[in-house]
């Protein structure tokens, strides 16, 4: 089966759109945070790629593996479901979009639990995404923080964007401010 799904998930393009399918699925966490999740994952995970344009690394799952999850786009979780669709670098990766590990036969799919424990560690659980809102992490400590405040506002040289380096309240304090 894996073979079937790499077929579908990999373009033949540097990136397209591809459409997830009954074969496998996706799901994206936001950039800010979501290495913390891939650390918490210590390895066990399958194929995922950073998506630089929208911010977010995404695992590969088995098709359906995150139907029961709740939606929590308060956190900026976003769980790609058969028929939906979303940018797909090819391996070689394209304008910033790459593969952190690269999809294969043996190494294709993250275990949607233990993604979704992972993502709970780190996050908070998924059914309370709403009330509990976006989370960034602390530029000086590295913790994750709903709690903060912009100490920076800085534009890419490379595509323009912009981004934001937060502080937590207990490294603001510390420093004074």
């Amino acid at each position: 089966m894996s073979r079937v799904a790499l077929a579908t998930l990999l373009p033949e393009q540097p990136i397209e759109l591809r459409r997830a399918d009954e074969h496998w699925n996706a799901v994206a966490v936001p950039t800010t945070w979501s290495r913390l999740v891939l650390a918490n994952l210590a390895g066990r995970n399958g194929a995922v790629f950073e998506d630089t344009r929208f911010r977010h690394l995404v695992w590969v799952i088995p098709s359906g593996g995150a139907d029961e999850w709740p939606e929590a786009h308060g956190m900026g979780v976003i769980v790609y479901r058969t028929g939906e669709q979303l940018a797909v670098p090819g391996l070689g990766g394209f304008h910033g979009s790459h593969w952190l590990r690269t999809p294969s036969q043996q190494l294709l799919f993250t275990d949607p639990d233990e993604l979704r424990t992972a993502v709970e560690k780190v996050a908070g659980p998924l059914a309370d995404a709403e009330q509990l809102g976006p989370m960034v992490v602390c530029s000086y400590c590295n913790t994750p923080t709903r709690d903060s405040k912009i100490i920076n506002t800085w534009t890419s040289p490379c595509d323009g964007s912009v981004h934001n380096d937060y502080v937590c309240r207990g490294c603001d304090s510390a420093r004074g401010r």
